[in-house]
């Protein structure tokens, strides 16, 4: 029997819905195939914020940058001047640093590549530039270059070397963004420049050059990850290409262009520590911290039990998404001891389970499940179990395939038995004792591609229907996404140029009658008075896009009005009528309300 999964609220809505023909979680392997196998696939990653700051340690002149901040943030948290922070940068000597040793820690840990800050915001370079003397090899007394050794070191073991490069934001650049307490001349605002001319001199006189210096002497980079977005689309554009031209492996990461427009980057860089509540149907990544801060602080203690970070990885992953992880090494090249116990953790974890990370897709299943999460390779399923069920039997709704074989993960010999339950969920036995006592992985050989139960929008009394990113199912070019305008971001659906790129909900209605429609969208200039159709079942409204005044900024507006005559499911779709030259719209959701 067949198990529809209903939804009342979105709390467990998932990442791509899966549509009753087809295989949804193979149709977003297509949309991302393009982005090369080793980050596609390796799924895991380690940040290193490291500068002039760490030797602060989140303190200066008796000042502590408080719990919750960042450390990094020190220089302009405190406004210290350029000519006092120099002195800091001077006394940088982190004579404990060992690129062997972080490489080895990273890899042990089951990360697959490294992104360390080459200049952050403090615009102090850790690499040997020729472009500006203010670098660790020149204005230190280490007078080594720390991402030479550690490019060499990665190249031995394996590990992609990639470098952090804050493009805008420069504090010791008199003409750079963000420091305007030692200079009139600064840019002060990140919507608009106060002064292009020197904005323009900076980028010609430092950040191009450098960016050209790290992209021609530390060998093949696998990332240049940029920060804090650019003034226009067109400077954005500059760096991607800058970086396209010189490295064309070399992948970009979101952050390149203007926060408040069409994505730049190779794939999609979400907030700090963000999270989507559903998955993104573009590769992305996010970066999170272990404890607080990013950079180094004495003070944050805060930090992630391994447990937390393992099972961040498998949503992470089970929605689609790279986990960049960051450690903050002290101002004398040591990474902290809680830094290095976690991820030793995450590695023991990782030489039994990995299989059940690298090279696995998304889950299939539209909803989360309250024991853990799944993730897919080919025709097996890896159910992650961070809850083990108090009676030993894992319940799994929505599969329709047969389980030819089920077995753990860890101990593949013995096999669980598998039944069917009377409301046709598979109940799965599982062992006396879990195996692991974070994360125990369940393994479910199946016949064919997974053949999944959509997720159902179940109408719940006379509240209005509401049809989002988070419930719907897409095909073609539509696809889930998420734009970084706002502290926030915001989730949505775009890339539909003609009509087989479709955005679909299967939904239950208990009230037959007369609905009014309406939707939530975007539509920048130039896409005005472009035709898409609703349909609802046999019934269809045939609507007109109206322009917004800006990039994302969204609109609700009437559409139309469906008579909806019968009770139960009912298909509803949304799609361009003709073949368009652009995107339709920014799709955030429909909403129908019943007319009394």
């Amino acid at each position: 029997m067949k198990l529809k999964i209903l939804i009342v609220i979105s709390l467990f809505c998932f990442s791509c819905s899966p549509q009753k023909s087809g295989d949804s979680s193979d149709v977003k392997a297509a949309k991302t195939s393009t982005l090369p196998e080793w980050f596609s696939s390796g799924k895991f990653g380690m940040f290193i914020h490291w500068g002039p700051y760490s030797v602060l340690g989140g303190e200066w002149n008796g000042k502590r940058i408080e719990q919750g901040d960042i450390a990094e943030w020190i220089m302009q948290r405190f406004q210290i001047p350029v000519k006092e922070y120099r002195k800091v940068a001077a006394t940088f000597n982190p004579v404990q640093f060992n690129a062997r040793e972080w490489v080895a820690l990273a890899k042990n840990a089951g990360m697959k590549y490294i992104i360390i800050t080459a200049k952050h915001h403090d615009g102090f370079a850790m690499f040997d530039s020729k472009v500006s003397d203010y670098n660790i090899v020149d204005y230190t007394k280490f007078r080594r270059d720390p991402l030479k050794e550690l490019s060499e070191a990665c190249a031995e073991s394996g590990i992609k070397f990639c470098v952090y490069y804050s493009h805008r934001e420069d504090w010791e650049n008199p003409y750079g963004y963000g420091n305007t307490w030692d200079f009139d001349s600064s840019q002060t605002n990140l919507d608009k420049m106060d002064h292009p001319e020197l904005f323009r001199k900076y980028l010609d006189t430092k950040a191009i050059p450098q960016l050209k210096e790290l992209l021609t002497n530390y060998g093949p980079l696998g990332i240049v990850w940029f920060d804090r977005g650019m003034y226009t689309q067109e400077q954005g554009k500059e760096f991607a290409d800058l970086v396209h031209s010189l490295q064309p492996n070399c992948l970009v990461n979101g952050r390149v262009g203007h926060y408040d427009q069409e994505l730049l980057g190779d794939y999609q860089s979400l907030t700090d520590n963000g999270m989507p509540v559903g998955g993104i149907e573009e590769a992305w990544e996010t970066p999170q911290t272990l404890n607080d801060t990013w950079g180094y602080s004495k003070f944050d203690q805060n930090w992630k039990p391994a447990r937390d970070i393992i099972k961040r990885m498998v949503a992470i992953v089970s929605k689609g998404g790279n986990y960049l992880l960051n450690v903050g090494p002290t101002g004398e090249g040591v990474i902290p001891g809680p830094s290095v116990a976690i991820l030793k953790s995450v590695g023991d974890w990782m030489n039994k389970n990995s299989e059940s990370i690298y090279g696995t897709s998304p889950s299939p299943f539209p909803v989360e499940f309250p024991w853990g999460f799944c993730t897919r390779k080919d025709d097996l399923l890896y159910l992650h179990v961070f809850d083990w069920p108090a009676d030993g039997i894992l319940k799994l709704e929505g599969l329709n395939n047969r389980i030819q074989k089920a077995y753990m993960l860890t101990d593949k010999e013995i096999q669980l038995k598998v039944e069917n339950g009377e409301s046709g969920q598979s109940l799965i036995t599982l062992p006396e004792s879990r195996p692991d006592a974070i994360n125990s992985v369940v393994v479910l050989q199946i016949a064919g591609p997974p053949d999944i139960e959509p997720l159902v929008v179940q109408q719940k009394g006379n509240e209005p229907v509401i049809l989002d990113f988070l419930t719907a199912s897409t095909r073609g070019k539509a696809v889930k996404r998420f734009n970084r305008k706002g502290e926030e971001g915001q989730f949505h659906i775009s890339k539909m140029e003609g009509p087989d790129d479709v955005i679909e909900w299967h939904v239950n209605m208990v009230n037959p009658g007369m609905y009014d429609v309406s939707i939530t969208y975007a539509a920048i200039p130039g896409w005005e008075n472009c035709s898409y159709k609703v349909s609802a079942g046999k019934e269809q409204i045939t609507c007109t896009v109206k322009s917004s005044p800006g990039w994302y900024e969204y609109k609700t507006e009437k559409i139309g009005q469906v008579k909806l005559s019968g009770k139960g499911e009912i298909l509803f779709r949304l799609y361009p009528e003709h073949q368009l030259d652009h995107y339709l719209m920014y799709f955030r959701s429909l909403q129908l309300v019943q007319i009394n």
